[in-house]
């Protein structure tokens, strides 16, 4: 039997550069080659190109997204701009950082098929492929099920099962950290582990790679629009780079400061909700910012939306005062207005007052830009600019650092932080990071009920790390 020989330069990077039109920004002159059967992490502040280098890996740059492009990329050999889209697709498979704008259907096992027949698998090949799937990502339980009823993190294997049905061997992934909980995400960990040592080569570009420590082969960093390329995981450590922690549990972070919590805004007592939350007793005081914690799944959110009435428990009492200001996961959907400064209008008409809230947030320039036009972590501070002049008394965050390098990371900390003053704040998340910022209490919900709650501090900061691996041991199960 022939000898198996790993490939070299399965992609190759030599001077390519790309500038949007219209625009000074873009990547210059990146070099770097990724060999078969490597880890690779692609990551950088935003802004710093990470996002336009991954779409001219995926092939978006040039074929959608319009620019001027020099250098040279390949894959296997092959220029990229002599590769039709249906070839490319063919070699890479793409998981985005929400797997639902990328289904096509909402039943699982025709999402598998649905490449397949359109290539025009025969039925015994895609039955076959099927089969191999299954076992190799372990979802046949997931078989003909709605992909909508899923997890997220069950919803993101199902994505990365199908981004391999034409058995691409080269997988790209876009923040598959940022909605999962840390037990999902040190799962992804394992399975990405489990797929190199199968020969595929993946790239992942992520602001938090906790859970790919200790297997990563290669980082590209970028920095404005520029590579630095580590060939090693200790090698981009020994550079010191400000970005989010590898080791998340010994980061040193001072502990917020304490106050004595006022008045309680809200309360729940024996709140049931279908089969997600079984007697859930909470309440929540004004100058405290508490953080609900727990897996994918548990019934945060839906928490949040009892508390905000937009759902009606099956049973218990809600008590709140005044209607919370409740600031979404993504802020597209909650963004309405015609310009930053009509969208902050929208919650409060005093001009000064928006002024000077844009001011702190560092957002006077955009005061007329179009809200879809900001970043990400631009719309992020939009939306803590909401809650700076919503005046209630009660703000809730659903998982407001989902994606954010880690300077808007601290900065979100920052401002969550100056709004305690004058409301209680809840925070769902799963960043441990960022809970370290700002948590004054945590409140951990498992299987519908309240399983902990108590107030973070040096004393108790084993019981918060215990938790999360608490959460990583569930999906070890």
């Amino acid at each position: 039997m022939e000898a198996y020989v790993k490939k070299e330069n399965v992609i190759k990077a030599d001077n390519l550069s790309f500038n949007y039109e219209e625009s000074e920004e873009g990547i210059s002159d990146v070099n770097f080659d990724i060999s078969e059967g490597e880890i690779v992490l692609l990551t950088g502040n935003s802004g710093s190109g990470k996002s336009t280098l991954l779409k001219c890996l995926n092939g978006l740059i040039p074929a959608v997204t319009e620019g001027d492009m020099k250098g040279l990329l390949s894959i296997e050999g092959e220029n990229y701009s002599e590769l039709k889209m249906y070839r490319l697709n063919q070699m890479i498979g793409s998981v985005f950082q929400n797997p639902r704008s990328q289904f096509f259907t909402d039943n699982t096992t025709a999402e598998l098929v649905f490449p397949m027949e359109n290539y025009g698998f025969s039925k015994e090949e895609m039955k076959e492929r099927l089969e191999s799937l299954c076992k190799t990502f372990g979802i046949s339980e997931l078989m003909d099920r709605n992909i909508f009823s899923l997890s997220s993190g069950e919803r993101q294997l199902i994505a990365l099962a199908s981004a391999v049905t034409m058995k691409q061997r080269v997988l790209l992934f876009d923040e598959p950290s940022a909605n999962l909980d840390y037990g999902n995400a040190m799962r992804l960990g394992r399975l990405l582990k489990k797929l190199r040592d199968k020969g595929y080569t993946i790239i992942v570009a992520d602001h938090r790679f906790y859970y790919l420590g200790g297997e990563i082969d290669k980082v590209l960093f970028m920095e404005d629009g520029k590579l630095k390329l580590c060939n090693s995981e200790e090698e981009f450590k020994q550079g010191n780079y400000n970005t989010r922690s590898f080791d998340i549990f010994s980061i040193d972070i001072p502990f917020p400061e304490k106050r004595q919590a006022s008045e309680v805004v809200a309360s729940l007592e024996d709140v049931r909700y279908k089969d997600i939350l079984n007697g859930v007793d909470l309440k929540l005081n004004k100058g405290e910012i508490t953080v609900l914690v727990g897996n994918n799944g548990a019934g945060k959110t839906t928490l949040a939306k009892a508390l905000c009435m937009s759902i009606k428990p099956d049973s218990g009492k809600v008590d709140v005062s005044g209607l919370p200001f409740f600031i979404m996961q993504d802020p597209d959907y909650q963004l309405f207005g015609t310009s930053v400064k009509n969208e902050l209008e929208l919650v409060k008409k005093d001009p000064a007052a928006i002024d000077h809230c844009l001011k702190y947030l560092g957002l006077s320039k955009y005061k007329y830009k179009h809200p879809f036009d900001l970043s990400g972590g631009q719309k992020q501070r939009l939306q803590i600019g909401m809650a700076m002049l919503c005046d209630r008394e009660l703000i809730i965050f659903d998982e407001p650092t989902s994606g954010l390098d880690v300077y808007s990371m601290l900065n979100v900390s920052k401002e969550i932080n100056r709004l305690r003053e004058k409301a209680g704040v809840l925070v769902i998340s799963h960043d441990y990071e960022f809970i370290r910022h700002v948590a004054n209490r945590v409140v951990y919900l498992k299987d519908g009920v309240i399983k902990k709650d108590f107030i973070l501090d040096e004393q108790s900061l084993s019981d918060l790390n215990n938790i999360f691996k608490e959460m990583q041991e569930d999906k070890d199960v």
